[in-house]
């Protein structure tokens, strides 16, 4: 497993908001395990977890598409390993 952390410095809280009004910006994708837009202004981030970095390598260009159209540009994330992962509906190993 692992997870990916987006600092998007030109994207705000309101802007992340904004994208989910209508619904998800993309379908889900196979392999992610979890997803949220986290904190405010400088400290807002996205962060997702992973099954694997197959299933999220064969999503970023997917991903990276649909923010460039929405107007939004960042840089490439940090991709971090995941040694445990603990749900309400139980262990994730």
């Amino acid at each position: 497993m692992i997870a990916v952390v987006y600092r998007p410095p030109a994207m705000t809280a309101d802007d992340y908001k904004a994208s989910w009004q209508e619904g998800a910006p993309v379908a889900l994708p196979p392999g992610l395990i979890f997803h949220a837009g986290v904190g405010e202004g400088a400290d807002f981030a996205t962060i997702t977890v992973w099954d694997s970095r197959e299933s999220y390598d064969a999503f970023a260009p997917v991903f990276t598409q649909v923010m460039v159209d929405k107007g939004f540009r960042f840089g490439p994330p940090q991709i971090l390993p995941v040694h445990h992962l603990l749900t309400a509906t139980g262990h994730v190993e």
